[in-house]
């Protein structure tokens, strides 16, 4: 009979554990239609050759740090603070992609958790994205 309480409260510890984990999303801002967060990928067509790709640890606790790993094809900067991230394209670079994935996030209450949670996103201006 113990060993059906210690495998059942093993299970429910593991369910418990996962169900925690925080996960990137992302949105594409500048678009001519509203976004919506979504994960682990975006895309949209935007309304100007200058776009940007927000990114945001949706978790369950509130946060206090994240470390932020990320790249991007095109020109751009990032800006990171938060639970957000955000790569701003160049008016010279009108489509593109970034990608930002949380490796290690510091809740407020002082616990922490590892992750490898990435999104993508992708953007374009014209008709279409500029294959390279």
């Amino acid at each position: 009979m113990k060993t059906y309480v210690v495998l059942a409260a093993l299970g429910f510890t593991a369910s418990s554990f996962s169900s925690q984990a925080a996960t990137v999303e992302c949105l594409i801002s500048g678009t001519p239609t509203p976004q919506s967060w979504s994960a682990p990928f975006c895309s949209s067509r935007t309304s100007s050759s200058v776009a940007s790709v927000v990114f945001r640890l949706n978790a369950n606790k509130p946060i206090a740090h994240i470390t932020w790993n990320y790249n991007h094809s095109g020109s751009g900067r990032w800006s990171c603070t938060g639970a957000q991230c955000r790569f701003a394209s160049y008016s010279n670079t009108p489509s593109g992609n970034a990608e930002a994935c949380a490796t290690r996030v510091l809740y407020s209450d002082g616990t922490w958790e590892n992750l490898n949670s990435c999104a993508y996103g992708s953007y374009y201006y014209g008709s279409g994205p500029v294959i390279k």
